[in-house]
């Protein structure tokens, strides 16, 4: 370590063998000249010396020392020479002054987390604005000038001088800008800021004995020289110019703004290559054009056939939605009307019995058109699903004759149903959800557009394929309508003067299902003798995969329970308006009524319960859906009869809550005489094998 130690002191004393003149630093003025950490004096006036010393040969000897020791030893005539000292402003004869080698100012700092900004008009503005600085007089006169109410603090150092800043009380400081800039970026303070305005603007440079003429010349002219080989520019940038930047100033853009204007001229050239390139193409295709022409003529044919297509679709929407309006309005005017009317005044029981039946035809009517928007937007978005499964036709159409029978008889007209069944034994797979939608569309056309006369079903089944016709004796279809009413939006008679209920959506639903399960259906008609539809359904059997075990509801009778004719019964239910619906329905009803509003609950009240007997299982219940309430007690109670209550009336909803558990499956708005029934079933007794 000594040895090391010895070679530092005689190369440090080689280097200055030959100087001839001595110059102190203050070392402690970063960045200009300071000792770092590890001892060495280093800053801008170091390195400016150095780069002097190069060019004469090491003449000038280079150490630092405290600021009034340096002037002091000047003062003596122990030294040459000061390097970074300030041009006092007034003439100094017992001083040597050489050029400046950098111009310093002062400045506003301000905290960015108190203040936008800050300027003389600002600080001039303000009642009693506080000043961080030096202990000053010029300083202090100068912010006086702007507003004499001024308040000050006066720092010792450039720490405290920014901690001052920390305080919100305080407007801002005045310091030289390079210094303080510096002691900003080492404290890490970035939101610490510096105005453009710069004060107490003064030079800095060497100041010599007045002796040391010879070397205020080498000074100047080796400053010349590095100014001029770019020698001092490298000293500034490394030193000061992080430090000197103008806040949002030109010099903080101009990378930017090169490269953006490298990248333009690139575009501007690319884009010349391209208008040559194009310019040679479209020489060499001019043959080309006229074909070219020629096409866009049948494509503006085209455009406008498609066009004249859309006006149409439009008017047709148009009549859609109008007709919406109306079979939406209608129902609900008899509803609300009625109702209103219920409340408001007391009238015989003929006449309530009248109003009620009006709105309870007035929902069925509401019902009807709701679920019809909803199947047809379904099958216009492609979420149609198909469930294919045996089907008993005969069992449908019978089914369907005992319900279009009233209503045939209420209008006088004769409901006949002529079945031809070529195979009595065959096995005809489809969709029964959607058959039985296609009938009911059908049937229910031909009752409502027929005064009189007759209805027929017609129907024959073979081994490949269902053929059933829908003819009446009704009031027929025009021949230029006959194509367009299996479109959507579209009826027959759309118009106000046309007399008949309905939301035109029968027939686009009826042929979307036929599609569904790859079938055809046509109509033939004649204005005033009647309309005949006939559609065409292949046996799905063949195509399809092996049937799956079919998921059935539980009939009631078979449930054991042991009872003295009373049901316990829990209602899973969060509507308040449901819920008081089922409780009235099942006011009569034997046992107990317990009610519970989300699936947690449900899940609990039947463990703590094993002799309950029912469940009215919402789907759609809080914390825990009906469906994965199911689940759950069917894996603790095997026996409690679960009956699916919802909103959803799809078919797949259904075999979902099957599967889950459930034994039944109703839809709302729940059939009073539906549910009686299921729990008149489960009141009897137990069926003996």
């Amino acid at each position: 370590m000594r040895f090391f130690l010895i070679c530092v002191i005689i190369l440090t004393n080689s280097y200055y063998l030959n100087a001839q003149y001595k110059i102190k630093a203050s070392n402690d003025y970063p960045p200009f000249n300071y000792t770092d950490q590890n001892g060495n004096l280093v800053g801008f006036n170091i390195d400016l010396v150095k780069a002097i010393n190069k060019l004469y040969n090491n003449q000038i000897e280079i150490s630092g020392a405290n600021w009034q020791i340096v002037n002091r030893m000047l003062e003596d005539g122990e030294i040459d020479g000061i390097a970074g000292a300030h041009y006092p402003g007034y003439p100094d004869n017992e001083h040597l002054y050489t050029r400046s080698v950098i111009n310093t100012s002062h400045c506003f700092f301000y905290n960015s987390n108190y203040h936008k900004n800050i300027s003389p008009e600002l600080l001039r503005t303000i009642k009693e604005p506080v000043v961080a600085l030096w202990k000053n007089d010029v300083l202090v006169r100068y912010v006086l000038s702007i507003n004499p109410a001024a308040k000050f603090v006066y720092a010792t150092d450039y720490d405290q001088l920014i901690e001052f800043l920390e305080d919100e009380q305080v407007t801002c400081a005045i310091a030289q800008r390079i210094g303080g800039m510096y002691h900003v970026a080492e404290l890490q303070k970035e939101y610490i800021k510096t105005t453009n305005h710069r004060i107490l603007e003064r030079n800095m440079g060497f100041m010599l004995s007045p002796n040391s003429i010879e070397l205020a010349a080498i000074i100047n002219n080796a400053t010349e020289v590095l100014l001029s080989n770019g020698e001092y520019q490298r000293i500034y940038d490394k030193w000061l110019a992080e430090y000197d930047k103008e806040p949002n100033g030109f010099r903080e853009y101009w990378r930017f703004i090169i490269l953006i204007s490298a990248i333009v001229g690139i575009i501007i050239l690319l884009l010349i290559v391209i208008n040559r390139i194009l310019q040679a193409r479209v020489k060499s295709k001019t043959q080309d054009l006229q074909h070219q022409l020629d096409l866009n003529s049948e494509i503006m044919k085209e455009l406008s056939r498609q066009k004249n297509k859309a006006e149409q679709s439009d008017k047709m929407k148009s009549a859609f939605l109008a007709n919406m309006s109306h079979e939406i309005r209608t129902p609900m005017n008899g509803i609300l009307g009625f109702a209103e009317l219920l409340k408001t005044q007391a009238y015989s029981k003929e006449e309530e019995l009248q109003f009620i039946n009006i709105i309870q035809q007035s929902g069925d009517r509401m019902l009807t058109t709701i679920n019809n928007i909803i199947d047809i937007s379904k099958i216009e978005s492609e979420n149609e699903d198909v469930q294919i499964k045996k089907v008993d036709i005969a069992k449908i159409v019978s089914e369907l004759n005992d319900f279009f029978i009233v209503e045939a008889n209420e209008k006088g007209i004769d409901l006949i149903i002529e079945p031809e069944i070529t195979e009595p034994s065959q096995n005809f797979y489809s969709d029964t959800y959607k058959l039985t939608s296609i009938l009911t569309n059908l049937i229910k056309n031909a009752i409502k557009f027929t005064k009189e006369g007759y209805v027929k079903i017609q129907y024959s089944l073979n081994a490949t394929e269902l053929k059933i016709k829908v003819c009446d004796t009704g009031i027929g279809i025009a021949p230029e309508k006959q194509n367009a009413i299996f479109d959507y939006f579209v009826q027959a008679d759309h118009s106000h003067s046309s007399g008949y209920e309905g939301s035109g959506l029968g027939l686009s639903i009826t042929r979307g299902y036929i599609k569904l399960l790859d079938g055809d259906i046509s109509v033939s008609s004649t204005p005033g003798k009647g309309t005949s539809f006939t559609f065409v359904l292949p046996n799905l059997r063949v195509v399809s995969s092996p049937e799956e075990p079919a998921v059935n509801e539980t009939p009631a009778e078979h449930i054991d329970y042991n009872r003295n004719g009373d049901l316990n019964i829990i209602i899973a239910e969060d509507d308040e308006i449901s819920y008081n619906f089922l409780s009235h329905i099942l006011s009569d009803v034997p046992g107990n009524i317990k009610r519970v509003k989300n699936g947690v609950d449900v899940i609990e009240l039947v463990w703590k319960h094993p002799d309950t007997d029912v469940v009215l299982m919402d789907i759609k219940l809080p914390k825990i859906n009906g469906l994965e309430a199911t689940k759950r007690i069917r894996a603790f109670n095997k026996d409690v009869y679960i009956i699916a209550q919802t909103a959803y009336a799809q078919e797949n909803y259904k075999q979902e809550a099957i599967a889950a558990g459930c034994n039944n499956f109703i839809v709302k708005p729940i059939d009073k005489n539906q549910l009686k029934k299921i729990l008149l079933n489960l009141k009897q007794p137990v069926l003996s094998e």
